[in-house]
């Protein structure tokens, strides 16, 4: 699926009755992949990934899906068909009374019969670590805060959308959650899919972004590959921005003297550059 973002820009009323500036002429196409979106706190993440899935209506701009326009016609169609949004605080998505409902729920509204959906659900709730025979039964709001975000992504991932949107999915999330949430990342997109992934989170981003754009004050401040802005310690503090762990040990070393290969993104990276860089020196 390719989505075009034209000029995008979106005001809100503020406390003092002024107008709130959330998006400002946002242009950008996406196809395929995992693109990672930062910014700070405010900087217009959640506004945009609202844009994109069709709930937020922009003052300016349009958005097109594979060319159509997406607030009508063939567009509209394509994107209320396949799009998957996982909100940031998982429980505004919850409506059913069990985790089986909620999961599956999605599949029967587009048609799937039950035995399908809920083997799919099954199969969904597996990726993230969990259980449909030990959890369906149950309400998605008694459960714990990770498992409430673990259930909201596997409810979107049973739909296999074509469009996966999220914001902040690994906040909150064990290591072993967020390895599982990363890996579902990574295969929905192995499988087709377009994921743009909202998040604080330098080193999630550097585990499964192939492109990265960062957002300050609802505009676009950056826009390129993963690996080249998230290695770049410098370049990222200098937007606000906290880089990955791996790429900040590298610009440390470097500063006592270590010779460091390249621009390592993750421990293990970080542990070949160092032997590379001795090897070299």
């Amino acid at each position: 699926m390719r989505v075009t973002l034209e000029g995008i820009g979106l005001s809100f009323e503020g406390g003092a009755g002024e107008r709130v500036r959330a998006l400002d002429d946002v242009s950008l196409e996406l196809s395929g992949g995992v693109c990672g979106l930062m910014g700070q706190t405010g900087s217009g993440k959640t506004t945009l990934l609202e844009v994109i899935a069709g709930v937020t209506a922009p003052d300016a701009g349009r958005v097109l899906v594979d060319g159509e326009d997406a607030s009508r016609g063939a567009g509209a169609r394509a994107l209320a068909g396949s799009v998957g949004l996982v909100f940031q605080i998982p429980e505004r998505q919850f409506f059913e009374p069990t985790v089986a409902e909620e999961v599956t729920f999605g599949l029967l509204a587009r048609g799937v019969a039950a035995e399908e959906a809920r083997r799919r659900a099954a199969h969904a709730l597996g990726v993230m670590g969990l259980s449909l025979d030990a959890l369906g039964r149950r309400s998605p709001f008694a459960l714990s805060g990770g498992q409430q975000r673990r259930v909201a992504i596997a409810s979107v991932l049973a739909t296999r959308p074509g469009l996966l949107l999220l914001d902040e999915p690994t906040a909150g999330l064990d290591p072993r959650a967020r390895d599982a949430c990363l890996e579902a990342v990574r295969a929905a997109a192995a499988e087709g899919a377009t994921v743009v992934m909202a998040s604080h989170d330098a080193n999630a981003l550097a585990a499964v972004a192939d492109r990265l754009v960062c957002l300050e004050a609802g505009r676009v401040t950056l826009d390129g590959p993963a690996r080249e802005l998230l290695g770049d310690a410098r370049l990222m503090r200098d937007h606000g921005l906290e880089p990955a762990c791996a790429a900040r040990a590298a610009a440390a070393l470097r500063r006592a003297g270590v010779a460091v290969d390249g621009a390592p993104l993750t421990a293990v990276e970080l542990a070949r550059a160092v032997a590379r860089g001795r090897g070299r020196s």
